[in-house]
């Protein structure tokens, strides 16, 4: 694309304008500069194709995010800064930049292996932990709720026998 080209401008629309604004500027525009309603004019078919691809790059939503993103880079504060920031750093982006403060290795940290390893056995125990504690609240349950002694009124089924006095 033209460095100088600004589909905006060439529309005449502001850079917050809707659908609607934009489809009504270029359908005006495409009216007055249309090569069949100029006939004399050699300049009309060259500013009707730059309202066209004005036209064809804001009215789908994909491309016209891109030259916005696109634009914003090339024209945005950031981008004109020269001098050196706060940090020394004069290249904003790029190759040159300053890399990250932890840069990822490509090499396998084995420490970390070590640590991952650790950690499922701790899971393991702790899944061990829980089972031995819930068998043993369940042993104490079953304890402590013991069959009532045979008697009158009570199925024999489900008591258990009177202790019994004589050795």
């Amino acid at each position: 694309m033209d460095p100088g080209f600004d589909p905006y401008a060439i529309l005449g629309v502001s850079v917050l304008a809707g659908d609607e604004q934009i489809h009504s500027s270029y359908r005006s525009l495409a009216r007055s500069l249309h090569p069949d309603a100029n006939p004399d004019d050699t300049g009309a078919a060259a500013r009707f194709a730059q309202v066209t691809a004005a036209y064809e790059l804001l009215h789908d939503p994909v491309r016209r995010r891109a030259y916005d993103l696109t634009r914003a880079a090339t024209n945005g504060p950031r981008a004109a800064r020269t001098a050196p920031g706060p940090t020394g750093n004069a290249s904003v982006r790029g190759a040159s930049a300053r890399p990250a403060h932890r840069p990822e290795s490509s090499e396998p940290d084995l420490a970390r292996a070590e640590r991952d390893e650790f950690a499922f056995l701790g899971l393991v125990l702790k899944l061990v932990l829980v089972l031995v504690a819930a068998f043993l609240v369940v042993m104490v349950f079953a304890a402590l709720n013991r069959a009532p002694e045979c008697g009158p009124g009570v199925d024999p089924s489900f008591c258990r026998p009177a202790p019994s006095l004589a050795p």
